[in-house]
């Protein structure tokens, strides 16, 4: 339960120093909010694989250019809050599942044109599992993803974009039984220059 808090407290920290940085430079800072569906193929509750419905996602990032700062462009470091949930299906179909995640993601952005671009990367934290109903508890363990997507530039200070992200966590202490959880996620979202 210690170890739990120090990695909410770590990710907390890292979030919180990439905001502070992000507030003192013009033009570099972006406020992005996305959601959509979830999938959880991979859900385990102890030794046996759980069904699960599928769920939906929000989230938001704070994202901060490093262009000029390495020597390579095209690089962002992010602040990161995902949200998701879905309901257990058979037996124990009045259980739900919710996972936030506070992540620092390293990003890289690869233009096409003027308007379109790719990205992709990943990041660590801290994931905090909530099961509801019959079974109920909750935990926080180390977490990991992956993420990328395609980006449209609608105007100098907006961009829409769709994106896909794999998040996994495990041994989380739930209601007697270790949970372990893979999440795909598809999100779409706006992105917003601060």
């Amino acid at each position: 339960m210690r170890m739990n808090r120090y990695l909410l407290a770590a990710a907390m920290i890292v979030m919180g120093g990439a905001a502070a940085q992000a507030q003192s430079t013009d033009g570099r800072v972006s406020l992005s909010v996305l959601g959509g569906w979830s999938a959880h193929p991979a859900l385990t509750f102890g030794p046996q694989r759980a069904d699960v419905n599928d769920g939906f996602n929000v989230g938001a990032r704070l994202g901060y250019d490093m262009n000029g700062m390495l020597p390579w462009s095209g690089f962002s470091l992010d602040a990161d809050y995902f949200y998701n949930q879905a309901n257990y299906g058979g037996a124990n179909n009045d259980a739900q599942l919710g996972s936030s995640s506070y992540m620092g993601d390293i990003t890289y952005h690869l233009p096409l044109n003027p308007q379109w671009n790719v990205y992709g990367g990943g990041g660590l934290g801290a994931v905090h599992y909530n099961l509801n109903g019959a079974l109920h508890g909750s935990s926080t363990v180390f977490g990991w993803q992956a993420l990328g997507g395609v980006e449209y530039q609608y105007s100098p200070d907006m961009a829409m974009f769709a994106e896909y992200r794999y998040q996994n966590a495990h041994d989380a202490n739930i209601a007697g039984g270790p949970v372990g959880n893979t999440s795909n996620n598809l999100s779409m979202g706006l992105k917003f220059k601060l």
